[in-house]
């Protein structure tokens, strides 16, 4: 009932049919689907541009992104058939597996991924306390989201967003990326529409300029004071005169410049502080690789025997 609601009856995009011969959605043909085994289940998440819907394909579980329908332009959807077109290349077992693609017509187009169960890693913290969560159970996601990075930077793949929110968890599977839709455009618009995404952004990233993969290096390293503190970056800034929070325009101008870095508590391994600042270099060359992190993060978990 709600489906149809949501996607039946929603406005269809007025698009020429000459924009829609333009798409390259036929570079998707490998990975096409049946739609008619597709059944949507629930809502798993919203974003700016797209929703995360719960579904089963030939009775087995799968996650299904979707963009909003009503309002998407046909960058949009070409940015969305690029990001599929990309998942489609990727084999690893730190980044989300493309299941495949569904669509009538290239307004309906659905991504089909396999689905994790454990949610993302910004909602783990959340509802976690830092004491409630051992360093050698952190280990085991920094080493996974590390390996992740050390396979799309050797493909020459930046993923351009690296945050909690597309980091996610499964109780079998481990912990894997996702989410490689962002261009360079939509990153500014994201920026522009507040979602707080340049709190994990390199200052060059949030500059507008040049950047490469070691712009996903210091997002890392956001990423490494939230296992610290389960909070959100920055979240503990307040106005030294009235207590209130540090408006998020405050915190960019911040983090473009290069003046600010993220509390770490003092429980979190020194270690852990140390790589953290390093990737948060503001200088992107004096930012280890993921090579370089990787190497570190094996050593200490072997000295700790995990791997």
């Amino acid at each position: 009932e709600e489906m149809t609601q949501t996607y039946g009856m929603s406005a269809t995009p007025t698009w020429s049919s000459g924009e829609e011969n333009a798409l390259t959605i036929q570079d998707l043909a490998l990975v096409k689907l049946d739609e008619t085994d597709l059944v949507l289940q629930k809502k798993l998440g919203h974003g700016a541009f797209a929703d995360v819907w719960l579904a089963s394909f030939h009775g087995k579980s799968v996650a299904v992104k979707m963009l909003h329908r009503s309002n998407v332009s046909i960058k949009q959807l070409q940015s969305f058939i690029d990001e599929i077109k990309l998942m489609s290349s990727f084999d690893c077992q730190y980044i989300v597996k493309l299941v495949g693609a569904t669509w009538a017509r290239p307004s309906d187009l659905k991504c089909i991924m396999e689905y994790m169960n454990g949610g993302d890693l910004r909602d783990y913290l959340a509802r976690t306390r830092p004491a409630d969560v051992t360093w050698m159970d952190k280990y085991a996601h920094i080493h996974n989201i590390v390996e992740g990075l050390v396979y799309l930077h050797s493909l020459g793949v930046i993923h351009r967003d690296l945050k909690s929110r597309n980091i996610l968890l499964d109780s079998t599977k481990g912990t894997k990326l996702t989410d490689f839709g962002i261009s360079k455009e939509d990153l500014q618009e994201t920026m522009t529409m507040g979602v707080g995404t340049f709190r994990w952004m390199a200052p060059e990233v949030i500059q507008d300029l040049h950047y490469t993969v070691s712009a996903d290096m210091y997002s890392f390293g956001m990423v490494l004071s939230e296992f610290a503190t389960h909070h959100v970056p920055y979240d503990d800034l307040k106005n030294p005169v009235n207590g209130q929070p540090v408006p998020d325009s405050a915190i960019m101008i911040k983090v473009a410049s290069g003046t600010i870095k993220p509390t770490f508590n003092s429980e979190c391994p020194k270690w852990i502080v140390d790589l953290a600042m390093q990737c948060l270099s503001v200088n992107p060359d004096e930012r280890p690789t993921a090579n370089q992190v990787s190497h570190v993060v094996r050593t200490r978990l072997r000295e700790n025997s995990i791997v």
